[in-house]
């Protein structure tokens, strides 16, 4: 009988299949004591392994070593063997997998159930929208819904007296300025100049601009309800009092008047007070408390103050300072 001859690597490949390592046969001829049976990991391995080189020699075996051969195999270390997967783990994986397949379920057929409702919603909502009210209203009584809806017939009385519409097509607009200038520039201004105790403030006629009242403001910051008159001379000219009397104002500007002096007077028992504004600046010599003499020279005609030109502007307060008349109509009646 022939043995085969013993290759380098075959105890390590027995070993690691777990048939350890056969004693070496000696020829027949010459029987010997058997060898002592040693753990060829004691033999081979010439340094301990660590955990990490032990888990991949499983592995290796594993993979190369049919699953029957390992169960039917006997084993020094039956203990160590790993399995490839546990029956616990894979029994809770089927577990999950089935509670997932579950719950994927359930919840399609929620999804479905909603857009289920979310058409019937919209359909009957749609079908409610087109169809009238009265579509489902099953009485054929129609009298007494006509008399349920009918009202009482009103009528308009039209009184003869009120205007016709012709009238009223014919009516106009007139705005707030035109008044005023309807009412108080076309007014005449004439008069003639006397030598009297009470005089105008020019020893000669002068153009009016400007009326006493209300009026179109000239210019922004003017005056809509004018104190007084605006006489029209020409800048430079020369102002004079219109009747004895003591100064009781006077300005040199910073004022709405610009440069300006007040006379007080008592003409027949009364106190008046005549107002000279807008003068160039420093052309009066009047201080306050000067007596004055009627035709005494005031100032000069010129555009201080709020003004929109040179002209003087002449005011007339009876009783207190500022109790303004209208200055045209005084002088008038009281200078010759």
């Amino acid at each position: 009988m022939t043995v085969p001859e013993e290759r380098e690597n075959d105890p390590l490949v027995l070993d690691l299949l777990g048939f350890g390592t056969p004693a070496r046969l000696e020829p027949f001829s010459a029987p010997a004591e058997p060898a002592p049976t040693l753990s060829p990991s004691r033999e081979l391995v010439s340094a301990p392994l660590t955990r990490r080189e032990l888990r991949e020699r499983e592995r290796s075996v594993e993979v190369a070593t049919p699953i029957e051969s390992r169960r039917g195999a006997p084993s020094s270390k039956p203990s160590s063997k790993p399995r490839s997967m546990p029956r616990r783990t894979a029994k809770n994986t089927t577990r999950r997998d089935a509670v997932r397949v579950a719950g994927a379920k359930k919840k399609s057929l929620g999804k479905r159930l909603l857009s289920f409702g979310a058409m019937l919603f919209a359909g009957a909502l749609a079908f409610g929208m087109t169809v009238p009210a009265n579509a489902f209203d099953t009485s054929s009584d129609d009298a007494v819904l006509a008399d349920s809806l009918a009202m009482e017939a009103q009528t308009v009385e039209v009184d003869p007296t009120l205007v016709s519409f012709a009238e009223r097509d014919a009516w106009s607009v007139t705005s707030w300025a035109e008044m005023l200038r309807l009412r108080y520039g076309n007014r005449s201004f004439d008069y003639t100049v006397g030598t009297g105790p009470i005089r105008w403030p020019f020893p000669y006629a002068v153009p009016i601009s400007s009326g006493f009242g209300d009026r179109a403001a000239p210019c922004r910051g003017c005056s809509t309800a004018h104190s007084g008159i605006d006489f029209n001379p020409g800048y430079g000219a020369a102002i004079f009092a219109i009747a004895d009397g003591v100064v009781v104002e006077a300005s040199g500007g910073g004022s709405s008047w610009g440069t300006y002096a007040v006379i007080q007077h008592q003409i027949d028992g009364q106190t008046v007070f005549s107002g000279y504004a807008h003068m160039v600046g420093g052309s009066t010599p009047l201080v306050v408390g000067q007596e004055i003499k009627v035709g005494d020279f005031v100032g000069l005609v010129g555009a201080t103050g709020q003004s929109t030109g040179a002209h003087l502007h002449f005011t007339i307060s009876i009783g207190e300072r500022m109790q303004y008349v209208d200055p045209y109509t005084y002088l008038k009646t009281y200078a010759s």
